[in-house]
Order: C-alpha cells, then structure tokens, then sequence
C-alpha cells in the first residue's frame, strides 16, 4: 500500500482515510462505531458509509497482521460492544507521522515558551518546523490558527533588541568558534574584544553571557558580558579556548543572578523575617538553592540560612522585603542594609 507524502486538508485517497483510522484510535481511549464514523467523516470531503467504514477497519486489521507477522507482537484492534474500537496497546499506531492531542498541546506549550526569542531566527525557525509536524498530520489542527493565543506568558525583555545575537552565539556555542565583538562596557567605553561563549543566561529581563575574553587584562579570563552591550559580532580569527577552569554547573553555585566573584569566597547569610503570610511562599519558592529554612518555636519567625556571594543583587533581594526581614548575619551586612534604611529615611525629611 502507498505511503502518504503529502497531505491535503479534505483528504481524498483512500490510504488516508486508513490514517485517519489509525490516528483517531491513538488519540482516543476508545470510540463507538457511530463515534469513529462521526469523526471520519469530519475529515473527509464526501462522507462515507457504514459499509465502506467496515471495509477500512477489515483492512486496518489485515494492515495490523502484516505488522505482527514482521515484528513478531501481538498489536490488536477490538471491538468491545460496550466501549466500541481500540487498540489493545494505548501506544500502538501504524502511520507513525501522526501528531496527536496530547503531542499538538506540548507543541503549543513549547510555542508559547519559545516566543521568548520572537523576533529572532530562532522563532521562525521553530515555527516552521512545528506548522511542518502539524501539517504531516492528518487530523491536527493547524498551528498558525492558535499561534496567537498566549496560553502561558513569560517575561520578555522591554529592550528586545539584545535577543538578536542569540542565534549567532548558540551557533558559536555548539560549533565551538571565537567572535569578534565590539562591545561598549557600562562605563561607555567601546572596545573590540575577541571572546568565546559557553553559556547564555537570563535574569531580569535580560540577556547575559558567560565568556573568555582574549582582550581581558585579569588573570581570570573569563567573565560575564550583557547582550545589551554588543554593538556587532563577527568571526574572530582567534581560535576557540576552553577555559579549564570554567564549570556550567558550578558558576553561578553562589550567585543571585550573574553576579560572580573570581576570587571571593561565599559568606553565610542568615535571614530572619517576621510575616508568616511569606512564609509559605518562601519555603516554595527558595532565594537561592542553598536555602535552609528554621522556624522559631511559635512559629511566628522563619530564619533562613544563604551560602551565596555578597552582591548588588543580593541586597535588592534583601530591600524587596521590607520591613518584613533582618539580616541576622554576617554584621557587615547587616550595616549596609541599616545604612541604606538611613539613607531612603533622610531622603523624605
């Protein structure tokens, strides 16, 4: 029998209406015969009958055998008089380019998710390769109809023009080659650097990279560069230097965000807040993986114990609590945080 190679949106050959079939029974647990002939139908361009029905369901099964006979299983397709058809295995199907319900909803999840890189060659990209998957399937719904609907929303970065270097930095990535970027530092300074990524982060709402930076005049080569700051990128004559020091995992172990210190060691941070309405959320939603939580014994305060790196982040950390949280130690910190209490005060008298 003929193997489908394209597909029309009314099927018309008769191979298709087998996949249809075929599909139908995958996707759902079971159908009744006036279930299954229903949703053939609304397939189809000119219905069929009942008597043509069970002419494809005589050659599903003689399909079904030849498959059994090649691969030596026991694949059924039953008739129950109470539930109606279904395969004897959930996971049996014979036409294998098929997307069914539960495949259609991740792709769509997987689309809403990658709407992060909207804009970029990466999105359309995966846009054409999901509308591709959904249009080898026979009863799948086109994507293009639902791309628009947000059915979950990240944050995107308000200044989205950063996202524009991705592609070329996953390409650099995985095809391990070092660029040439002119890059402007938060001081204004511009300078031609020669670097090689490893990694691409977000936080905030924005775009970040970890690199080893040929131009670094620091013993530590490699360090952390916003995509913001990229003025353009080219490929660098330089080759491609992994940093033997540099561990994925290990890198940002004691950061909030990508803040990292080369030289410094973790302090231990010992928070205690006072609202058990956050408390809960806190305990589900940690500060930071090293987070370990301890109740007071009416349990009206939480202390939590950070090993993290001091860092402009962690104080913002600190300020979106309020007056909710002390800084229990180190004492260091703790000053800072009075510091900047006295300071906002001053600012309103």
């Amino acid at each position: 029998m003929a193997t489908k190679k394209t597909v029309r949106e009314t099927p018309k050959r008769y191979n298709e209406r087998l996949e249809i079939i075929d599909d139908l029974l995958y996707r759902y647990e079971y159908l009744s015969r006036e279930n299954l002939l229903r949703k053939l139908n609304s397939h189809l361009q000119s219905p069929i009958t009942n008597d043509s029905l069970s002419n494809d369901i005589r050659d599903l099964k003689i399909e079904i055998d030849n498959i059994n006979r090649k691969k030596g299983t026991r694949f059924k397709l039953i008739n129950n008089r109470t539930t109606g058809y279904y395969y004897s295995d959930n996971s049996f199907r014979i036409f294998r380019d098929t997307v069914n319900k539960d495949e259609q909803n991740l792709l769509m999840l997987a689309g809403s998710l990658f709407n992060i890189f909207q804009g970029t060659e990466l999105h359309e990209q995966f846009e054409s390769i999901v509308n591709r998957l959904i249009d080898e399937s026979i009863t799948a719904d086109k994507f293009v109809n639902k791309k628009n609907k947000d059915f979950i929303q990240i944050e995107n970065p308000i200044k989205p023009s950063s996202r524009k270097w991705i592609p070329q930095l996953l390409r650099s990535i995985s095809e391990e080659w070092c660029m040439e970027i002119v890059y402007q530092n938060n001081n204004g300074v511009v300078k031609t650097k020669h670097l090689c990524p490893y990694i691409i982060k977000q936080f905030n709402n924005k775009w970040y990279m970890v690199a080893y930076d040929y131009t670094s005049s620091h013993e530590r080569k490699t360090n952390v560069f916003s995509l913001d700051n990229i003025q353009s990128i080219d490929h660098s004559n330089k080759p491609y230097f992994k940093d033997p020091e540099f561990n994925t995992e290990d890198y940002f172990k004691y950061s909030i965000g990508i803040w990292h210190e080369h030289d410094k060691k973790p302090i231990t941070l010992v928070l205690e807040f006072n609202n058990p309405i956050q408390f809960s959320s806190i305990e589900k939603n940690p500060l930071h993986l090293s987070q370990q939580v301890e109740y007071s014994k009416d349990k009206k305060k939480l202390k939590l114990t950070l090993n993290l790196f001091e860092s402009p982040e962690l104080y913002m950390l600190i300020y979106r609590f309020g007056d909710s949280v002390k800084v229990v130690k180190p004492k260091e910190v703790a000053e800072k945080v009075k510091g900047m209490a006295e300071n906002v005060l001053n600012m309103y008298k």
